[in-house]
């Protein structure tokens, strides 16, 4: 990758759901709530990736419990290395493990990242992480008791660095929700990226609307179409520029590319607070005593 910061990034936002799969037909109860139909998911999941190989996009974010396990191993890295594109999304529910007879269900986002490109110009494999959800929702937790399995806790926060890409992370929807996950995260990153299957969509507007300020950060959260919702923020100091997009109405399935800025933010969040940047807003006031 580049040694040098990118100006800015362009990211796919692709709100894709399962609400038109029948709910007998949509999840596999004998086999850890994966999905009946994984290649209904999965073409669902290739249209927004020709959105973002057309725009030309460094991200694609997908939402929460989307992505069918099976091709973390098959599809997406060959798709990470062929377009030069890092996606995120969340894993489908998967049986984990059994303890006492107790069935595990994880919840996990991926992060999947290009292959270094080697001099004979061969990319290596691409690499994928994945990183299981901290908390589940109430809901979330209510629907996996009633079908007899139960939910397996994560309790790590992965911090990426890149010198092209700048530092970001990836909640799990309530996970943003989190306090102490703020703490962490303020002024170590640039972009946030949180997958989502959240039909409380005003309440995650307001979270973002306060929580890009606060971080001084890019934030794109993907929710499912079954809610819609999905939206982005930056730190601009106009509003009409700060609410870079959002999209309105549930069942709507589409694919959005937004550029953002990201050498700024990074310059920005370097500098003495009293040093004015025209086009965005101000750091908190407690930021530059932050540790």
């Amino acid at each position: 990758m580049n040694e040098i910061m990118k100006e800015k990034i362009k990211v796919t936002i692709g709100q894709i759901g399962s609400f038109d799969i029948e709910e007998s037909e949509k999840y596999d109860c004998s086999n850890g709530l994966s999905y009946k139909q994984p290649l209904t998911m999965w073409e669902k999941i290739r249209k927004t990736v020709e959105v973002a190989k057309q725009d030309k996009a460094d991200f694609l974010v997908l939402p929460e419990i989307t992505v069918p396990k099976q091709y973390l191993k098959t599809h997406i890295p060959a798709i990470c290395n062929e377009h030069n594109l890092m996606i995120i999304g969340g894993v489908e529910f998967y049986h984990k493990y059994t303890t006492n007879n107790k069935k595990f269900i994880q919840n996990e986002a991926f992060i999947a990242v290009p292959g270094a490109e080697k001099s004979s110009g061969i990319r290596e494999r691409a690499m994928v992480w994945r990183t299981p959800k901290v908390y589940p929702a109430q809901s979330e937790e209510d629907t996996i008791k009633k079908t007899g399995y139960h939910f397996s806790p994560g309790n790590k926060l992965y911090l990426f660095k890149s010198k092209e890409f700048g530092n970001w992370a990836v909640l799990i929807c309530v996970d943003y929700l989190n306090l102490p996950i703020h703490q962490i995260l303020q002024k170590r990153i640039q972009t946030l990226f949180v997958v989502a299957f959240n039909p409380d969509i005003n309440y995650y507007y307001s979270i973002s609307d306060s929580l890009h300020r606060i971080l001084y950060c890019n934030i794109i959260v993907c929710n499912v179409a079954d809610y819609g919702g999905s939206h982005v923020y930056t730190p601009y100091r106009k509003v009409f520029l700060r609410e870079v997009m959002k999209l309105h109405g549930n069942k709507v399935e589409t694919a959005v590319t937004v550029t953002l800025p990201l050498r700024i933010i990074k310059e920005i969040q370097m500098s003495p607070r009293n040093k004015e940047f025209e086009e965005f807003i101000k750091k908190p006031s407690d930021y530059e005593y932050i540790k």
